[in-house]
């Protein structure tokens, strides 16, 4: 694989983990209002309003996150170089959004859940 598919990909999955996060903290943000409204006024208003939230996120979302992707690439290109730089910067986003998934799913961060891991593997 040559360098310029590696960097699509690479712009391509933090693309997709970004937008995929994004989703989830809209979807939080209006689900924590489910209890103020009967269900069945709630689950109209929810639905429009995923409408009117995911229509032009979606639309834009690709070229949005790819351009996001590619400047934030760029930058680690002119930090260390142009391979070397484009793939720490795509570590440091993935470990980035590696967080963040860790506080979303277990609110909990997974680097020091990590740590302890391996703490409890080694006995100390």
């Amino acid at each position: 694989m040559n360098y310029r598919k590696f960097f699509k990909f690479m712009v391509l999955i933090l693309g997709i983990l970004f937008a995929n996060l994004l989703t989830i903290w809209i979807d939080n943000y209006i689900l924590s209002y489910k209890w103020q409204y009967a269900p069945h006024i709630f689950t109209w208003i929810g639905m429009g309003v995923v409408l009117l939230i995911y229509y032009p996120l979606f639309r834009y979302m690709d070229r949005w996150s790819t351009k996001l992707g590619d400047k934030f690439l760029k930058a680690g290109k002119k930090l260390a170089g142009r391979k070397t730089g484009s793939f720490f910067a795509f570590v440091a986003g993935l470990l980035t959004l590696f967080y963040f998934y860790g506080r979303e799913w277990f609110n909990t961060n997974v680097f020091l859940s990590v740590l302890e891991s391996i703490k409890m593997h080694i006995g100390l």
